[in-house]
């Protein structure tokens, strides 16, 4: 913003108070996804600190792919969570992501309830970035839990990314600052006729932080065995 711009809004902030004008958004800070394409489409560079995101889509869309690839560059700054629900992480697979096993911790919950709970308390305790695996089928209770969590992620700086293998759901749209849908365009197939990776098609269809309605196209490699 011009110098001459930002000082005109200023004297008017301190006339009228409310009345001035603001920028759209507030500024917020943000934890890169260690995905280039991401994190310009994001608007912001990257998952909103003390806010929820969603990566949504189909399964077969890359959508855990691209999660597991955030939990892995969150790893190499801090401690990092991953609340599995459906029980299918796998950490070789996050290791070939260069992700410090060190500093990940691995939840498998029984409920939703179970995992909201995990939610809150390893926020408060410092841990920087929790992503959350919720199949579609064992949403059910998340609206009641998602106000106390995102108020205490909210308090601890946490940044929360809830992976679900359908569009989101009233409650979860709702709540959510960000959401990306994802949808896999094609497979990526080497000359020898290995699966390399999937071709992904993002749009952003919330932002509560940056314009919305963004769209991206990029390949996604599966890690090297």
């Amino acid at each position: 913003m011009p110098d001459r711009l930002q000082q005109a809004i200023t004297v008017l902030q301190t006339r009228f108070g409310s009345a001035a004008p603001r920028p759209a958004a507030p500024a917020c800070p943000s934890r890169s996804s260690g995905i280039a394409e991401l994190d310009a489409l994001t608007g912001i560079g990257g998952w909103p600190v003390g806010r929820l995101s969603l990566l949504a889509g189909e399964r077969g869309s890359g959508k855990r792919t691209l999660a597991q690839q955030s939990v892995a560059s969150a790893s190499r700054e801090g401690p990092v969570a991953y609340i599995d629900l459906p029980g299918r992480l796998d950490p070789e697979f996050l290791s070939r992501l260069d992700t410090r096993l060190d500093r990940l911790l691995i939840v498998r919950p029984k409920t939703v309830t179970e995992a909201m709970a995990s939610v809150r308390v390893l926020a408060r305790s410092g841990v920087d970035m929790i992503a959350i695996d919720l199949p579609r089928r064992r949403a059910m209770g998340l609206d009641a839990e998602l106000p106390h969590v995102l108020h205490r992620v909210a308090e601890a700086e946490c940044t929360v990314l809830l992976i679900h293998d359908a569009d989101a759901d009233d409650a979860i749209r709702y709540y959510a600052s960000l959401i990306v849908s994802l949808q896999r365009s094609a497979w990526i197939f080497g000359r020898d006729g290995d699966l390399k990776g999937v071709q992904v098609d993002a749009t952003v269809v919330k932002n509560r932080l940056a314009p919305p309605g963004r769209r991206a196209c990029w390949a996604v490699p599966y890690p090297i065995t």
